[in-house]
């Protein structure tokens, strides 16, 4: 099995303890029984398991503002879990300290210090969420409780977050013997909440030998004989022990994610994660998730893990997911080449496998329930060569492309399609992506192509007349200009040349874009500019200076993400509400598991049937998009022409944006 050594999200976020059963809260000061506070407290606690989290915090903020009642200590402990899920770190911990002033007598002062903690980690404070964790361990509180402040510290302390230092200051307060029997035994849960049951079994079974009569000796006996806890459709890593709705009979379906959640591509897996994680939510939390983090980090050292390395990890961590979690299906990998090994082995078991962000050609064809959200470079390819020939109407075109596989399959495609239209492709050049940064050489031919696409000067009509009058007379004389007035040669450099209908500038970076786009103007070519989906990047356009972004103006691209459509505007609107931030990547993930939930909701309730239900779907609305997996390959087909505008926005082609390709009025008959 692989290990990771980033927990940001993997170290267990507060689990809710708010015993909504109990009529009464020990205060500080004598609490009045008040009906009102009693009814805003449910509702806060309904809203708060439900995800609304601001709801929740509107309902506690103004418990708080009654006289005190036997409702105060818990909102104020629901208003510091609120606030963390909002991530207003700071502010969840001030919450925490509050109820710690205001309600030094709380059963719930256990409770705060948890809060405190994961603030504190948020925060990257890890001395001082070490520290707290420490002082759960050191007060009267649950035994559950204090698991969760163990396995925190003993995840912080694999990870190496923890200095020996701070490990003093809380083996001084807690006691030597209790802070060992605790380390160990909160690595056995930290193991089994990455999902590594193997590595649970084997240092629980060193718990209960080393420690007969430790402190967690009945969880440690209980947890041998029962699954180990996994993350909810909520997000939360530990199970809310008072629930909703009675509790459920039947167990969850399991959805599978392979997200790095951990190492330097973390938050990629953070923002699918959340798209994830929003569509769950919104359709009732009809999943469970069981995430197997891709990621992998080596502490302070700066080391290029090997690409072996990386796929071993990917083959067992989907291996696990599909023998051991027994998951309905998967989402992810991110990168390629890790998709192609979570394929291979998701398609050989039957399991159907989404994936969100890779781009790889062919990734589809490794077996039949393997579904790619993005489309590939021969969908963008073909796509841009349609529009460009039959609804662009241009004919000679240009094409600039990366020295990569994902240009070579682009370009095969763009150059095959627009012969096929009746286009020609009259120059393609390479450059090396994200390197190359002069392309005076590639613009240089392009100018050479077109000059000699220019029609030859037609003859002058006096001189042709002149000549025929003396070839009439029997003359011989040529006709020669007057002495001194030789015609001047015009230079070439000096020309706009226009002969050129498109230029497809393709990258996989929109540096590249910068790059390319200001040199294509410096050479005088007067044409239309064409790009594969990566154009469509509004942030980075915003970003760049008023100049540059002019030379975007007009530019038109095949994309599949369309932002000004009503339902991705409306999955930003929820998103930011949500989570207090921009979406990035998570629609992706978002439509990945609507697409999942989706087809099991509609009763294709197996992994085969699930598989049979996807490979159909056609013309599906996402956030990200439309999607439609094409008859014998499951792609995503679905590209839409953009346009950037004189601003700088990304906007929908308009039919004013498109020539009138009808016959011309020099080709009508006189019937017509």
């Amino acid at each position: 099995m692989f290990r990771t050594a980033h927990t940001h999200l993997i170290i267990p976020v507060i689990c809710f303890l708010a015993a909504a059963g109990d009529p009464l809260a020990a205060q500080q000061s004598a609490p009045v029984f008040s009906p009102a506070a009693e009814k805003m407290f449910l509702k806060g606690i309904e809203a708060y398991r439900a995800g609304k989290y601001e709801q929740a915090r509107s309902y506690t903020e103004k418990i708080l503002k009654l006289a005190p009642n036997q409702r105060s200590s818990a909102a104020q402990l629901v208003l510091g879990k609120a606030l963390f899920r909002l991530r207003e770190y700071e502010s969840a911990l001030d919450a925490a300290r509050q109820l710690q002033e205001r309600f030094g007598a709380s059963r719930y002062i256990a409770d705060s210090h948890l809060v405190a903690g994961d603030s504190h980690y948020a925060l990257s404070r890890y001395s001082e969420a070490a520290a707290q964790y420490g002082r759960v361990l050191s007060i009267p509180a649950s035994l559950e409780l204090q698991a969760s402040a163990a396995e925190r510290l003993a995840g912080m302390g694999k990870n190496g977050l923890v200095r020996e230092e701070a490990l003093d200051r809380i083996r001084r307060e807690v006691g030597a013997e209790r802070l060992r029997d605790a380390l160990l035994f909160g690595e056995a849960y930290w193991y089994r909440r990455l999902g590594w049951e193997a590595q649970s079994r084997e240092v629980m079974k060193t718990y209960l030998g080393r420690f007969p009569r430790g402190i967690f000796r009945s969880l440690a006996e209980g947890s041998a004989s029962r699954a180990g806890t996994r993350q909810t459709g909520s997000g939360s890593l530990d199970p809310d022990p008072v629930p909703v709705d009675g509790g459920r009979q039947e167990p969850l379906p399991r959805l599978g994610l392979l997200l790095p959640l951990s190492g330097p591509q973390h938050q990629i897996g953070e923002d699918l994660y959340a798209g994830i994680q929003l569509a769950n939510e919104e359709l009732g939390d009809p999943f469970e998730f069981i995430v197997a983090d891709t990621g992998f980090e080596y502490g302070d050292l700066v080391i290029e893990e090997s690409e072996s390395n990386k796929l071993l990890r990917i083959v067992l961590a989907t291996k696990t997911l599909i023998e051991e979690e027994e998951v309905v299906a998967i989402i992810g990998p991110v990168f390629s080449s890790s998709c192609v090994a979570a394929a291979v082995v998701a398609a050989s078991a039957g399991v159907p496998l989404v994936v969100p962000l890779a781009d790889q050609s062919g990734l589809d064809s490794l077996g039949r329930h393997v579904f790619q959200i993005k489309s590939v470079p021969e969908v963008q390819g073909r796509v841009l060569a349609e529009y460009a020939t039959l609804v662009l109407g241009m004919e000679k075109l240009v094409a600039i492309v990366p020295l990569s596989d994902y240009g070579w399959n682009f370009s095969q495609e763009f150059a095959a399609v627009a012969y096929a239209n009746g286009g020609d492709v009259v120059y393609m050049d390479w450059y090396y992506p994200g390197q190359t940064r002069d392309f005076k050489y590639f613009f240089d031919e392009v100018r050479r192509v077109g000059f000699a696409l220019e029609p030859a000067a037609e003859p002058d009509s006096v001189a042709l007349a002149s000549a025929d009058s003396l070839s009439q007379a029997g003359g011989t004389e040529p006709v020669t200009d007057p002495p001194g007035e030789e015609e001047a040669e015009v230079d070439s450099a000096e020309l706009f040349i226009s002969t050129i209908d498109g230029i497809a500038v393709v990258v996989e970076d929109f540096k590249d874009v910068q790059t390319i786009v200001p040199q294509l103007y410096f050479h005088r070519l007067e044409t239309r500019i064409l790009g594969n989906d990566v154009w469509n990047s509004p942030g980075r356009i915003r970003q760049m200076g008023r100049i540059d972004r002019a030379h975007l103006k007009g530019a038109v691209f095949v994309t599949q993400r369309q932002d000004s459509a009503p339902l991705a505007r409306a999955f930003m609107d929820s998103f930011r509400r949500r989570f207090a931030r921009g979406p990035d990547l998570a629609a992706y993930g978002y439509d990945a598991a609507r697409l999942i939930i989706g087809g099991w909701m509609q009763g294709h309730q197996s992994r085969s049937a699930l598989g049979e239900w996807l490979s159909a779907v056609h013309g599906y609305e996402g956030a990200s998009g439309r999607i439609s997996f094409a008859a014998g390959g499951r792609a995503n087909d679905e590209l839409v022409l953009q346009k950037i505008d004189h601003k700088g926005r990304v906007v929908p082609l308009e039919a004013e944006d498109l020539p009138d390709l009808g016959p011309r009025d020099d080709e009508l008959s006189p019937a017509e």
